[in-house]
């Protein structure tokens, strides 16, 4: 029974493999064949291709699609030439909380390339803070960050600059080094890293990722820069260090080495042909937003997730914003019904309430409570008689418990993490980093300077 289930098996990915070469064009099946080398060579010589193991980050764009069927195409490929082929593993992520729809075609691509009973792929994906087998059936509104993910993104915005493209950026590149560094601690046994991202943003992110190390005094070994498994430790670092910036994040176990340092295998010389028009993208089942077609970079950020950050941020930003136009997403109109299901995504995604969303955006308590009147008078006008009260809960005096839970459930944030808001006190080290993350957007593109949470004198 086992060899006609081998024989069997053979057959159904020999049909694949044909399926997808006779979708591809010539400059296509060219490309492949270049690949195929790289690999063999970066395995060793073809005696050593059956021990080596790829790991693939997964992202939502047409480099991303295309680059797994190219994987996938070369796998089979050379099964077909030797009795071993490399083995895959592909990691699926979309931060701050991967969408049903995008799951939906994550399992279409999976499936039109027979990927899920093969036991040379291993298909998971980021859930929160865990990396879980892939399943398309996962329920996105229970799933969600740990709630100190849901913290975390209100301090940093309280503290250093509420514009989306900072909250949704850099921070972004952090969480996902962070799910690389889990995803490598839990299955140890990749070999090399593919990537379809090019030179110039490779470069740029690894300019990144040095200077954020410098800026917050982390002294890192050589390897750093090397080895994927270690930039991805010290970059989990980072963002443990970034998400809780009054304590200090572990750093990571010096004892943890790698035989052979964790390559990168680029492709981005093979993009121009990937990305020509072609069938692919049917075969797979794929389809692409205008949203999903910019930079790489851009791959792993939801672009609904950012979009609603930027309406709420512009409806704060209006000298007269009434309160109930704080909505990440308008109540009103013939659209709201389609509209409705996707609202508060973010907020949910971190387990957050609309409301400490928008609170985020004034930023009231920044600067010893410079505009927390304006935040009042805007979104909270019954409570603008309490304002002497808040700024003495905010300097630990003494003041009604009513004024301290209303600050609480209104910000998202314990009362001692609003008072080192108020106080604006942080280690040299994490103002560094934080202010360094702030101006940088999802690409990694510098933002222009915003004033920032001054310490008092």
């Amino acid at each position: 029974m086992s060899i006609v289930h081998d024989q069997a098996m053979h057959f159904i990915y020999q049909q694949v493999l044909e399926r997808l070469l006779s979708h591809m064009s010539k400059e296509q099946r060219a490309s492949l064949q270049l690949l195929i080398q790289r690999l063999l060579v970066a395995a060793g010589g073809p005696e050593y291709i059956g021990t080596f193991r790829l790991l693939v980050v997964q992202g939502a764009d047409r480099h991303s699609a295309r680059l797994l069927a190219m994987l996938r195409a070369a796998q089979l490929s050379i099964a077909l030439r030797a009795p071993v082929t490399f083995k895959l593993r592909v990691l699926v992520t979309c931060l701050p909380i991967t969408s049903s729809a995008l799951l939906e075609q994550h399992e279409r691509a999976f499936s039109a390339l027979f990927m899920h009973d093969d036991p040379r792929v291993l298909l998971q994906m980021v859930e929160g803070a865990e990396v879980v087998p892939f399943c398309r059936r996962a329920d996105t509104t229970a799933r969600q960050l740990p709630l100190t993910g849901g913290e975390a993104l209100l301090l940093f915005g309280h503290l250093v600059d509420a514009r989306p493209q900072a909250l949704l950026g850099s921070r972004t590149h952090l969480a996902l080094a962070d799910a690389v560094r889990r995803a490598l601690a839990e299955y140890p046994g990749a070999d090399a890293l593919v990537t379809a991202v090019p030179a110039r943003q490779r470069r740029r992110f690894v300019a990144w990722a040095r200077r954020s190390l410098r800026l917050a005094g982390v002294v890192s070994p050589d390897s750093l820069h090397h080895c994927v498994d270690s930039l991805a430790r010290w970059l989990g670092h980072l963002h443990a260090v970034a998400d809780l910036p009054g304590g200090a994040g572990a750093a990571p176990d010096s004892t943890r080495t790698r035989a052979l340092p964790l390559r990168v295998i680029a492709i981005d010389d093979l993009l121009a042909q990937l990305l020509s028009d072609s069938h692919l993208d049917l075969v797979m089942g794929w389809s692409f937003e205008a949203a999903r077609e910019g930079s790489p970079l851009t791959a792993f950020v939801d672009p609904v997730a950012l979009a609603q950050l930027d309406e709420t941020r512009g409806r704060s930003e209006s000298p007269a914003a009434p309160a109930h136009a704080l909505r990440l997403v308008s109540q009103n109109g013939p659209a709201s019904r389609s509209q409705a299901p996707q609202a508060g995504r973010l907020a949910k995604a971190y387990g957050l309430e609309q409301t400490q969303l928008a609170c985020m955006l004034y930023r009231p308590f920044c600067n010893q409570g410079a505009e927390l009147e304006r935040f009042l008078q805007s979104c909270h006008a019954d409570m603008l008689v309490a304002l002497p009260y808040l700024h003495r809960a905010l300097q630990g005096k003494s003041c009604p418990d009513a004024v301290k839970d209303w600050m609480v459930n209104t910000s998202g944030l314990p009362l001692a993490q609003l008072r080192m808001v108020y106080k604006g006190r942080l280690a040299p080290g994490v103002r560094r980093l934080l202010a360094n993350l702030a101006r940088r957007d999802v690409q990694l593109r510098l933002l222009g300077r915003t004033a920032p949470c001054k310490a008092p004198s």
